[in-house]
């Protein structure tokens, strides 16, 4: 199943960065806590790791681009597999 790796709150009062730029292409294989990007915020250049291992499905920056606490950075899943923005990630069962 696919997973949206979003850009986590770095603390100190941080909620953009640039991205400088990708460490990673769409269709390569990456593991859990591997460097993805360099997002540059207002005190550092600052590299991201990613939170789980997979074959990265979408990049949703380009380099340049600002990057907003909360938006999603990357989608990684399973290769072959397919992504469409905003369908449900998981679907919860009603009681």
């Amino acid at each position: 199943m696919a997973k949206e790796f979003k850009f986590p709150d770095v603390g100190e009062g941080i909620h953009e960065g640039v991205l400088v730029k990708w460490l990673v292409k769409e269709g390569d294989k990456i593991s859990e806590h591997q460097n993805v990007a360099e997002i540059e915020t207002d005190k550092a250049v600052v590299e991201m790791p990613s939170p789980f291992g997979g074959v990265v499905l979408k990049l949703n920056f380009k380099q340049g681009d600002t990057v907003r606490v909360g938006e999603v950075l990357m989608v990684v899943g399973e290769a072959g597999e397919k992504y469409t923005p905003g369908s449900p990630q998981q679907k919860k069962k009603n009681p």
